[in-house]
C-alpha cells in the first residue's frame, strides 16, 4: 500500500502540518461558526502501516469516512518512528488545539485518535489536566478502563478471549496435541485475553498436554519481526502441530515458512483480518473490524454525540469473530454449536 505521504523524521509540529491524508470541506449547521469544519488526527502504531493486518484494517476505516463523509471533514495521519515522536506528537496537538484554521479565526472541532494501545500511558501523562469537550476529544484504542470516572480520555477495548476460545476448540477439534500461543509483545496486557482464551478453550489433549506460551519481544518491535518469525519456525517445526500467533505483521514470517513448508504439519491462525488466502494452513482467522470501530466512533464524535468514557467490545458485538477458512468447511459446525458459550465464557472472564 503506498504511503509516501507519510514521514516519520520530521518534528512532531512539522507533520501535524504536513502528513496526512486529507478529506477538506465545510460544515454549516455548527453552534459557534458557519464555516467550522471537523478535524481528526490518526497517530498510527510505530512501524504498523503495511502490516496486512490491523493498522491496515484502521486505514480501511479512514477509506469508509471517505466515501461517507466527502464534506465537513479533514483526516490526518502520522507514523512516528518511536515512542518519542508519538507523544511529541500529542503535546504539539494539544499545544495547537484553539488555533484557528483562515484569517476569519475559525477553530475546527478537533479529534486525536491513537490508534495504539502503546500509547495509553503516554496519553494520559499529556492530557492529566486537560479540559475537554465534544469539539476537543482523544479517542485512544485498545486500552483497558482506567476505572477513573473524572478521565476525559475515551477509550475502548476489544476483548479476544471468546474469538479466541473458539480458536482453541478449532485446534483441539482438528486433533492437535501440542499448540504454541504466540505473542508479539510478551509485556502487552492488552493481548492476555487472547492467550487465555485459547489455553482455556484448548483444554488439556489426552495425554495431558497443554499450550505453551512464548513471545517474540517484550516491547512494540515484536509486532514487526516477520523475518525473526520465520527464522523461529525452523525451531519450531517438529515441537508444536497449532500456531496461534498474536504478533501483527510479525505473522507473515510465519505464513511464509508455511508456504514454503506445506507438509510440516504446523496448523496456524490469521489474525486482525482473514489472511487465508497466505497459507492453506491457515484454518481460520481472529477477525477484527477496527475499521468499522473507527468508522462507527469518528461518525458518533462527527455528529455530535459524546463518545463514551470506556466501551469494551467482544464476539457478541459483531467487532471481533473467529472465522474459518473456506477450505475446512468440515470445522465451521462446532464454532458455531460453541458461540453462545465462547460468548458466556468471554463475558464471565471480563467480570474478573
Amino acid at each position: 500500500m503506498k504511503t509516501s505521504n507519510i514521514l516519520t523524521h520530521l518534528s512532531a509540529a512539522v507533520m501535524l502540518l504536513t502528513m496526512g491524508y486529507c478529506l477538506t470541506a465545510c460544515n454549516d449547521d455548527d453552534d459557534t461558526s458557519p464555516t467550522m469544519q471537523s478535524e481528526v488526527l490518526v497517530v498510527f502504531a510505530i512501524g504498523g502501516l503495511g502490516d496486512g493486518s490491523y493498522n491496515d484494517q484502521i486505514l480501511r476505516g479512514i477509506k469508509l469516512m471517505e466515501n461517507e463523509y466527502s464534506h465537513g471533514m479533514t483526516i490526518r495521519f502520522i507514523t512516528p518512528a518511536n515512542l518519542e515522536e508519538a507523544e511529541s506528537a500529542c503535546r504539539s496537538w494539544w499545544e495547537n488545539i484553539d488555533k484557528p484554521v483562515d484569517e476569519k479565526g475559525n477553530i475546527p472541532r478537533r479529534l486525536l485518535v491513537l490508534a495504539s494501545s502503546d500509547y495509553i500511558d503516554i496519553a494520559r501523562q499529556v492530557f492529566a489536566n486537560a479540559e475537554m469537550s465534544i469539539n476537543r476529544c482523544v479517542l485512544a484504542f485498545e486500552a483497558e478502563d482506567s476505572g477513573d470516572e473524572t478521565e476525559q480520555i475515551r477509550t475502548f477495548s476489544i476483548s479476544m478471549y471468546g474469538a479466541s476460545w473458539l480458536a482453541g476448540k478449532t485446534a483441539r477439534e482438528l486433533g492437535c496435541k501440542h499448540p504454541l500461543v504466540l505473542l508479539g509483545n510478551g509485556q502487552n496486557t492488552t493481548t492476555y485475553d487472547a492467550r487465555d482464551g485459547f489455553l482455556k478453550g484448548f483444554g488439556q489433549a489426552e495425554d495431558g498436554s497443554a499450550a505453551v506460551v512464548d513471545a517474540i519481544a517484550n516491547d512494540w518491535t515484536g509486532y514487526s519481526m516477520p523475518t525473526e518469525l520465520y527464522k523461529k519456525m525452523y525451531d519450531y517445526d517438529g515441537q508444536y502441530d497449532f500456531i496461534y500467533a498474536v504478533a501483527g505483521g510479525s505473522n507473515m514470517g510465519a505464513y511464509r515458512y508455511l508456504r514454503e513448508n506445506p507438509e510440516c504439519g504446523i496448523y496456524t491462525a490469521g489474525m486482525d483480518m482473514d489472511q487465508s488466502a497466505y497459507s492453506t494452513l491457515i484454518v481460520g482467522s481472529m477477525v477484527k473490524r477496527i475499521d468499522l470501530v473507527l468508522y462507527d466512533h469518528l461518525t458518533n464524535w462527527y455528529n455530535k454525540n459524546d463518545l463514551p468514557r470506556y466501551q469494551r467490545y467482544g464476539l457478541e458485538s459483531g467487532y471481533i469473530n473467529w472465522q474459518i477458512a473456506n477450505r475446512y468447511p468440515q470445522l465451521k459446525a462446532g464454532v458455531e454449536a460453541n458461540r453462545q458459550e465462547a460468548i458466556k465464557k468471554e463475558k464471565e472472564y471480563g467480570a474478573k
